[in-house]
């Protein structure tokens, strides 16, 4: 019996020793990995491990891929990198990888053939021109940001202008106890109060946010969503507002 012990116990020793966590990107062939349900992630993670997914689970939120990151259910998390930044600043028992999977790039999604997408591109050039978007973005790298303070506009006089998002992706959106705020909550206001129309910010998942743009529920998506290949064949783009890098998040030894 205490043979049988022995050699169990010799056996998981080895198999500890032969699996030292994700230290690069290579060793995510390996690992079992979680990510963000509906993101673009999927693909990327598909193309990266050759369509060999069967070690991948997704996760409806950041916060429950965390979670399942801290409780030894998965090896490594993969997200976009500022949302990454955010955890990471929050809670050190996790850190980022210093290589990266991906470059992304962010644009505002509208339904096939909607010419909205005009005005809100229109719109989009202007507040890059004059500085707008620059100070936003530079604004969520330090600053707490009062969800009051943000200008929806409401006395518009040319209806409302309704964006989708998954407010749960800091620092680009944002839902918290007393409104939403975030990069891309301002960037719409922005657009918003250049088309003089109200801002209304509605909260889906980011599985759920493309079906609410096809069935007329929104205007437009603009959530840190990828202009991807595929999302160009049923969805419309603006150029890119922001650029990204898909990070790699565990376990801090």
């Amino acid at each position: 019996m205490m043979k049988k012990i022995l050699a169990l116990m010799l056996v998981i020793a080895s198999a500890s020793m032969c699996w030292a966590g994700v230290e690069k990107l290579e060793d995510l062939r390996t690992a079992k990995i979680g990510l963000l349900s509906g993101s673009s992630t999927e693909v990327t993670i598909h193309e990266f491990l050759d369509g060999k997914t069967e070690n991948v689970s997704e996760y409806e939120t950041f916060a429950s891929l965390i979670n399942a990151l801290k409780e030894g259910k998965i090896d490594a998390a993969v997200m976009d990198l500022s949302p990454a930044t955010y955890f990471a600043k929050e809670d050190k028992a996790i850190k980022i990888l210093d290589q990266f999977l991906k470059n992304e790039d962010y644009g505002i999604a509208f339904k096939k053939g909607n010419p909205l997408k005009a005005e809100v591109e229109k719109a989009l050039s202007e507040i890059k021109a004059d500085g707008t978007l620059s100070s936003i973005i530079a604004k969520y790298r330090t600053d707490y940001v009062d969800p009051e303070a943000i200008d929806y506009n409401l006395e518009a006089k040319n209806g409302y202008l309704w964006m989708g998002c998954d407010a749960a992706f800091p620092p680009y959106d944002i839902k918290t106890a007393y409104g939403f705020v975030g990069v891309d909550i301002e960037i719409c206001a922005a657009i918003a109060k250049k088309l003089d129309r109200t801002l209304i910010v509605a909260d889906y998942t980011f599985k759920t946010l493309p079906m609410a743009l096809n069935d007329g529920r929104i205007d437009m998506i603009c959530s840190a969503f990828r202009i991807t290949d595929e999302r160009k064949t049923t969805m419309d783009f603006t150029e890119a507002y922001a650029s990204d890098f898909e990070a790699v998040v565990v376990l801090s030894k």
